[in-house]
Formats: C-alpha cells, sequence, structure tokens
C-alpha cells in the first residue's frame, strides 16, 4: 500500500499532467499557436449569440473558428516582421478598439439602467394618439372572378371562349353558373370564383384596378386582362380603411418607441461627455489645428518609404 507522501506526489504529478494536457494548443506552426481559450473567445465574437449552438453544429464550423484563427496569428506575425504595421500603428489599434468597445459596453449599460423603468406600453399609447390618423387598414373589396385562362389553348379559342361569357353576362345569365360553367381558375372549384377581400397591393395592377372601380354590390366588369388570362369580375362587398385598434399595432410601436428612446439616451449620454469639456473646447482654434493636422500628415506622408 501506498504512503501518503507518495500518493501525494502521484496526485500532484497527475494533476500538473491534467493541466499541461489542458493546455496544449489546439494547432501550432510557423511561430503561431491557438489555444483553446483564444479560439473559444474568438468563436463568441463571430457566431451568432442566438444561435451559438446551431452555428457551431455546421460541418466544419468548429473547425474553421481554429482555422481562421490561426490565419489572422499568421498574417499579423507576417505583417509585423515585414514593417506593415509599425509598434506605435500596433499600440494604438490595441488602444483603439479597447475604447471603443468600453464606450458601447459604458453606453449599453447606461440605456439600460436608465430606460429600466420606462413605461414602454405608455409611450406607445401616446405615439399612437400621434400617429392616429394615419394608423389605419388598408381599403379592401371583396370580389367573385371568372378566368379564361390563355395558357395552353389557341388564340382563336380563347377570343371564342371569352366572346361566349361577354355574351351570356349581357343576356344576364346568373354569375354563378357561368363561373362553374367557364372558370379555368383551379380554385373555382372549392370558392365558386370568391376571392374574399383584398386589398390593391394583393392582386395584379389591372386586375385591382378594375375591381376597386366597381362601386355597388353585383357590379360587373370584364373582360380585363392580366398575364394568366381574361377576367370577369362581379363586386360582391367593400370595406373603407378603418382606424387600426392600439392592439393591433402596439407591438410595433413599442419597438419604435424603443429604438427611438434608446437613440435618445444614447445621444444625452454623449451629451454629458461633451459638455464636460466645452469651455476649453471654445478655446481651440479650429483653423490652426486643422493646418497642424494637415502639415503633420504632409510631413509623414513624405517621408515614409513608397512601396
Amino acid at each position: 500500500m501506498l504512503g501518503l507522501k507518495p500518493l501525494l506526489a502521484a496526485l500532484a504529478l497527475a494533476l500538473a499532467s491534467l493541466a499541461t494536457h489542458a493546455q496544449a494548443p489546439l494547432i501550432a506552426g510557423n511561430g503561431v499557436q491557438v489555444d483553446f481559450e483564444a479560439a473559444y473567445a474568438y468563436s463568441l465574437r463571430v457566431t451568432n449569440p442566438d444561435a451559438y449552438e446551431r452555428s457551431l453544429a455546421r460541418p466544419g464550423a468548429a473547425l474553421r473558428v481554429v482555422e481562421n484563427l490561426y490565419i489572422l496569428g499568421r498574417v499579423a506575425e507576417v505583417a509585423e516582421r515585414e514593417g506593415l504595421i509599425s509598434p506605435e500603428e500596433q499600440n494604438y489599434l490595441y488602444e483603439d478598439v479597447y475604447r471603443r468597445t468600453a464606450l458601447e459596453r459604458y453606453l449599453e449599460w447606461s440605456i439600460e439602467v436608465r430606460s429600466s423603468d420606462i413605461d414602454w406600453e405608455g409611450l406607445a399609447q401616446l405615439e399612437y394618439v400621434k400617429q392616429q390618423s394615419t394608423l389605419k387598414s388598408a381599403e379592401e373589396v371583396r370580389a367573385k372572378h371568372l378566368l379564361v385562362a390563355i395558357d395552353d389553348v389557341s388564340f382563336d379559342a380563347f377570343v371564342e371562349k371569352v366572346t361566349e361569357v361577354q355574351d351570356k353576362l349581357a343576356q344576364n345569365h346568373d354569375f354563378d353558373e357561368l363561373i362553374r360553367q367557364y372558370s379555368d381558375d383551379p380554385s373555382a372549384e372549392l370558392n365558386g370564383g370568391d376571392l374574399g377581400f383584398f386589398t390593391r397591393q394583393r392582386m395584379q395592377p389591372t386586375f385591382a384596378e378594375a375591381a376597386f372601380s366597381l362601386l355597388e354590390a353585383g357590379d360587373r366588369v370584364g373582360p380585363v386582362m392580366t398575364v394568366f388570362g381574361a377576367h370577369f369580375i362581379e363586386l360582391v362587398d367593400r370595406r373603407a380603411e378603418q382606424a387600426l385598434p392600439f392592439e393591433k399595432v402596439k407591438d410595433r410601436l413599442m419597438k419604435e418607441v424603443r429604438k427611438t428612446t434608446r437613440a435618445r439616451l444614447r445621444e444625452e449620454l454623449l451629451s454629458e461627455f461633451r459638455a464636460e469639456i466645452e469651455m476649453e473646447l471654445s478655446t481651440l482654434d479650429e483653423s490652426s489645428l486643422r493646418d497642424r493636422f494637415i502639415s503633420t500628415y504632409n510631413t509623414e506622408a513624405s517621408t515614409s518609404p513608397k512601396n
């Protein structure tokens, strides 16, 4: 039986072995190593957080994370070695990314804090009152139609059938009976040619224009040509535009007020920082500062090595 000291030594060796294994790079080559921690952090940044598992479950997705991270590291190493990025520029980029990340994190956090007690539904109701004159359902008509299809028939046969329908309508034949007898619309067997209520946007322009030109139930128009053939249309009912109830548009309005409020809060937060240096900023000579920027730029451009 092992004594306590040998047992502790064996345990320490095993733990050290596990730690070494855990820290071993996933891949290594040409001075670039990609370990799991770096690959995982990279995966969080390049993968949709709402679909992380699904994104990485795609064939090759996890390997592309490692591959891309290696390429980024390898190219950065070559760019630094070739002097394409100076140490000063490298430091600036690191600091700039850090500062911009800190800015966005701060703004996001502050906006959440300041908006935590906002009554979003109440704001949406106020917006509803302001927009009520425009929050209306579109005008609709309900119509029946008889279609004489133009496909798979000769032009003469098409014209003959259209003329026959016209003549029977002129003789006041029952429209429903004509639909059953002549319509080439496959759905007519189920709905008797009744299209239900529809807006102008749902139909082809010529069909919509003709249908919406009818004023009274029972009024008819036709033939009206579309890409499908000739239509004969009978008005069943009309529905004028109507004010939409709040519940119908609440979700959309809440989304709108959230967006505008968050934009306003963001600007307020930035304005608070701008106010801190407003006096000092007003003492700067903008013309002199601009000339200094341009002069320094031209000097560096003239002394930098040409490719």
